[in-house]
This record gives structure tokens, sequence and C-alpha cells, in this order.
């Protein structure tokens, strides 16, 4: 394809770094524009100015920016000597051209005066831009393996300087870019373009773009290289899921290093891809470690109206032996609740969606003259199916509980399985988002128990943030036992209502099913809901709800279910430690109290 034309030009390079700003579409046929501006050059020390006159017809704001940009006339004033100015003066008419050029003006009509009088020098220049020149046709070939590869179909199919659009010098320049970058993220180490042509025909305000590319082959990645690490390389390569011979993609060495620096194993991790001895269609990998330290020690206090003040402590060791077995810890204090817990961690054969574990926990509870001590022993084994997080688990519970003056000890052996599934925009400050939960667990009298039963535990919430307006936020959570009656389970495994998140406007598990004397003692069946109404009040920090929550603990569903609502407002701040929440709840049933405070600090989801 040749120039025939005295009037065509061929650029093998492009005049896209004359641009400056953004040309809006301008057609003989369409709206015409016009409008003029002046550009004064302050002399501090006479107090007298330069000043240039730009006048551009059919063009914009943007056209304007561009030809200042380029403008060299504008960098003189009124000390400047008359010889320089005349100079820069006289090469105007290019700098502008050029200028215009960039954004597909190829032929305008400029008029330029210059005037000097005693104190200084005057100048206009008048600019017709004419018409702007249009993409006719866009010739994008590509040969070699990237022909097939799909990410390439879609990248050309969303390129700008489509036939019928506007030239753009640096849209064209970003052509080129956009397509070697892609080159070189997926791997088409030797890609390079054999034509690289934009003939542009200034008498028919068109263009022509030919662009023809080699990608060469796709390379693969090599020897994946590793640095001193604490744990055993099979370990290390099930963690980085990037084997040898994998087709290389810069995104699967970021998800490499994502799925290492998540593992908890290390603190720093840098990938580095070695294209320089790329070698055989391969090219090595070099991965570097800053591993974490192998002992970890934690200790917080904390505070919510349900369990009162509380004192933790932890301890973790990362690297219990190069298989990555791991030992996590920690022992807790309160008025309410106290206990200690060890659990034991394996990885699995992908350690991203399988663990297994094996620990035990201490436990004991005390809240309105109801006491509690159990030992448990736990083991599980987590799976991640797609967005949902699967628990198998079996748990071995002895049970001492003291309700109401009546002692019992309960054994349980409770084989169970779990699902958990968080969706959220985001974790820390979710606009909208869900999370859904479900357990099923049981136990019988003829396999080490005491008590025979089913039981269930679900529980949804959502958040949504109404266009310019506040949030909405909802709970629905259901508790169902089959099987013994309430007296006859352990007091871990009744259902109470009322507290931070439940039922507010009640003390912490102070619903339910009560004895002869009055006392609480808990129910096999639970209902709880919640609506609320939040909105920003100062700034995206600090918000005001208004809330209505009903529910209860009973024996049985059926019509004497008494569900009580509680109903209040709120305060929100989200604080640099996280999300607190204040509220004011008010119960219906005045007899249990007349208002109460709520506190509560942590993520909602």
């Amino acid at each position: 394809m040749g120039c025939r034309s005295d009037n065509c030009f061929l650029l093998a390079v492009s005049l896209g770094v004359m641009r400056v700003g953004r040309a809006a579409d301008v057609t003989s046929t369409g709206l015409r524009f016009g409008f003029a501006s002046t550009l004064v050059l302050m002399t501090a020390a006479q107090g007298v100015s330069a000043q240039l006159d730009l006048d551009i017809r059919n063009g914009d704001a943007s056209i304007e920016t561009n030809v200042r940009a380029h403008l060299r006339l504008l960098t003189e004033d009124c000390d400047s000597p008359q010889w320089r100015v005349r100079r820069f003066f006289a090469g105007a008419d290019g700098d502008v051209r050029r200028a215009l050029r960039a954004l597909g003006y190829y032929r305008p009509e400029i008029d330029s005066r210059l005037h000097f009088d005693d104190a200084c020098w005057e100048a206009t220049v008048t600019i017709d831009v004419g018409v702007r020149t249009r993409i006719r046709n866009r010739d994008i070939t590509l040969i070699g393996a990237a022909q097939s590869d799909p990410a390439f179909a879609s990248l050309i199919a969303e390129l700008p300087l489509a036939p019928g659009e506007p030239l753009d010098h640096a849209a064209y320049e970003s052509i080129k870019s956009r397509l070697r970058a892609l080159a070189g993220r997926r791997g088409y180490l030797d890609f390079v373009f054999e034509r690289q042509e934009l003939r542009v025909y200034p008498d028919d305000a068109a263009a022509d773009i030919v662009l023809h590319a080699d990608s060469g082959d796709r390379y693969r990645i090599g020897e994946v290289r590793f640095g001193p690490h604490p744990l055993s390389d099979d370990l290390v390569r099930r963690l980085a899921r990037l084997k040898p011979g994998d087709e290389f993609d810069s995104s699967s060495l970021v998800d490499m290093d994502r799925h290492l620096s998540n593992s908890g194993y290390f603190r720093n991790v840098e990938v580095r891809p070695d294209r320089e001895g790329a070698d055989d269609g391969l090219v090595p990998v070099d991965v570097l470690f800053d591993p974490a330290p192998r002992h970890a020690w934690r200790a917080g206090i904390g505070y919510s109206t349900d369990t009162l003040w509380r004192v933790s402590f932890g301890y973790d060791n990362r690297y219990l032996n190069p298989r990555g077995h791991r030992l996590e810890s920690g022992f807790r204090l309160g008025p309410v609740e106290s206990g200690a817990k060890v659990e034991y961690l394996v990885p699995g054969a992908d350690p991203h969606v399988d663990n297994y574990s094996v620990g035990g926990r201490l436990l004991r509870e005390d809240n309105d003259g109801r006491t509690s001590d159990s030992v448990s022993l736990i083991g599980r084994h987590v799976h991640k199916r797609g967005p949902w997080t699967e628990t198998r688990f079996i748990d071995f519970l002895n049970e001492r509980s003291e309700v109401s003056d009546s002692v019992s000890r309960d054994t349980l052996v409770m084989p169970g399985i779990a699902w958990d599934r968080v969706h959220t925009d985001n974790l820390l400050r979710p606009e909208r988002g869900y999370r859904i939960n479900l357990e099923i667990r049981g136990s019988h009298d003829d396999f080490l128990s005491t008590v025979t039963m089913m039981q269930l535990r679900a529980g949804v919430k959502g958040l949504y943030r109404l266009p310019g307006a506040g949030r909405l936020v909802s709970r629905v959570q259901l508790g169902m036992t089959i099987g013994d009656d309430a007296t006859d389970l352990p007091l871990s495994l009744r259902f109470f209502a009322g507290g931070d998140n439940s039922v507010r406007g009640y003390s912490y598990q102070s619903l339910g099913p009560e004895d002869d004397n009055g006392k609480v003692v808990g129910g096999r069946q639970a209902f709880t809901a919640s609506i609320e109404y939040e909105h920003p009040v100062r700034g995206d920090d600090w918000w005001l709800a208004g809330f209505v929550d009903a529910g209860n603990a009973f024996d049985d569903f059926g019509s004497d279910v008494d569900l009580k609502v509680g109903y209040g407002i709120g305060l929100r701040w989200f604080s640099p430690i996280g999300r607190v929440r204040l509220d004011v709840g008010i119960p219906e049933d005045d007899s249990h109290d007349d208002w109460r405070i709520h506190f509560a600090l942590g993520t909602e989801l």
C-alpha cells in the first residue's frame, strides 16, 4: 500500500507527543464553535504586560490548551529583546500547525500579527482549524500464536480510532502501547511490529491505520527457583499454584505472589520473571521470601454490654515443622465468659482450600445465675467450595451445667457440618454485602452420648446502600432442636434471645422459656429478626441509626410463641481500630427494663 497523492503524509512514528488535552469532535456539518482568548504576561519591574490574543474558530477549549502548550512565543515577556520575540513569532505558525496535527486538524488557516510599542509587544493569532481528519480504514493484523488468543481479540474490539472516529495521534500511540503491553503480560516476548503506518490524506480529511505484528510463540514458565525459606519445597509449590510448563502470564505471577503472601508463612514475597534468561520458549522465575517470625504473641482488651470487659492473650507458632504444621492458642478472661483453647493445624493437598485441625477448648460461662463449665475436643476439615466455606467436624463435649438450682453433667459426641458464605464490596466499610451461615450437628445416646438430638442453626445478614442516602441493614437468625427436651440439653446447646446481636432493649440471654420460679432456662428453638436504617451525618465516619428487633427463644414453634420487640436509635463511628456501635434500645415489655445501652466493636459481616 503506497501514497500516490502529493497530499498524502506517511507517518511511521506518530505526532502523539504533541497532544495536550483532548479535542472534541468538530465536523463541517456539526455545531461550529468560535472563541477568542487573551494571555497577558506581566512584567513586575515595569508594571506593563505583553499580550497575545488567540482567536480560534470552529474549535473548542481543548484545542486552545494544546496550542498554548506549543506556542514558544508565550515564554517571552516585555523584557525580552525584539529579535527573540520576532524569531518566536515567526515560528508561531509552525507551532500551531504541530499542535493541531496532533489532534487531527491538517488544513488550518492561520493569520498572525505582531506589534511593538515603546513599552512592550502585542500579538494576535487567528486560527480557523478547518475540518478534522477522520479514520477511513483501520487494519490491525496479528500473525503468530496471538492470532488465536481471545485476549487479543477482546483488546482489538475495544481499541480507539475505529473507522469514522476523529484522528488523535496520542490514541494511535496508545493502540501500539496497549498491544505491546498485552503481549508482554501474556508471554509473547518476541512480539514485534512488522508494519506500523499512519497515512493521512489532508485533502480528503481521511486517515488510514496499518498495524501488522508478529507475536511469535507464547512462552511458558520455566524453572521456578525458590530462595531460602523454612518450609519444604513441596509445600511452597502447592502454595504457589504455579508449575513449570504453565503458559506465561503476568497475572498468574501476581496470583502466585498473592497466594504465597496470604498463606501466613511469609511477611513479604517477591516474584521476578527472568525474561533475559528466557531460552527455548521458557522463562525462569525467581521467588524470594521474607519469612514471618516463627513465634507470634497477641494481647488485647475489649468490652461489650453482653459479655462486659475481657482480657485476651494468644500465642501462635507458624513453623512447627517444614511441612507447615501450625499451632494456635489463646486465653480469655472476663466476668461472663472465660476460657482457653489450643489448635493444631495441618495444610491439605491444596492449602488454599483444604486444611485439617484438631484442638481443645475450656470454657466457663456465668450469666444471671446460670453457669456452665465445659471441655471440648474438636477435629475439623475445612474446605472451600467456590464462594462457600464448608467445615466438617466432630465435637466431643463434656459439660457441667447449673441452671435454676438444677445441676447436670452431660457428654456428647456430635458430628456435624457447617457452611458459610460472605460477599461484600468492602470488608471494613461495606456498602453492599451479605453473609449466610448454616450449621447442622447431632448426637445419639447409643453413641457415647447422654442426649439424643439434632440441631440446626442458620443466619442471614445483608446490607444495602441506598443511592444518595444511607444503608438498610437486616438480619434473621433461626435455631431449631429435634430430640430431647431443653432441660435435658447442656446449657451451651440451649437457645436464648436478647442482647447486642439479638433483640436490643433486653439484656444478654434474658429471653426464653422460664421455670416455675421465673428464671430463664433456655429453649429448644429460637427466632430473631432485625431491620435498621443508618444515615451518614458527618462525612462517611459518623452515622445515626434507627432499628426495630423482634424475637425470642421457646420450646416449640406454634401459636403460643411470644415474640418480644425492641426498638431504638444508635450511633455508628468508623474508628481507626474498627466500627463502633452504640445503641439505646427500648423493650416493648417494660417489665424487663425501661431502656438499655448496647455497645459493640467489630466488622459488620
